[in-house]
């Protein structure tokens, strides 16, 4: 699974999960656009495990993509 931690435009903390990769492949290469790009990420987690990524939503999709994600099975 794949949760990630966001603020709101009220900066309150949100959350949005994926029950896997894939199926976060797809929302983003389908654009079911649930956040805009530019939505401050705050935390991610891939299967319990963070992976260290702060930054806007937009740029999550290509750093997930560089990872090894066997470590996090």
């Amino acid at each position: 699974m794949i949760e990630v931690t966001y603020l709101n435009t009220a900066k309150q903390e949100k959350h949005v999960s994926y029950e896997n990769y894939n199926e976060f492949v797809r929302a983003q290469q389908a654009c079911w656009i649930e956040l805009p790009d530019s939505t401050p990420v705050t935390k991610v987690t891939i299967n319990g495990h963070d992976i260290d990524f702060k930054g806007p939503y937009g740029e999550l999709y290509f750093y997930i993509m560089k990872l090894d994600l066997s470590q996090y099975q």
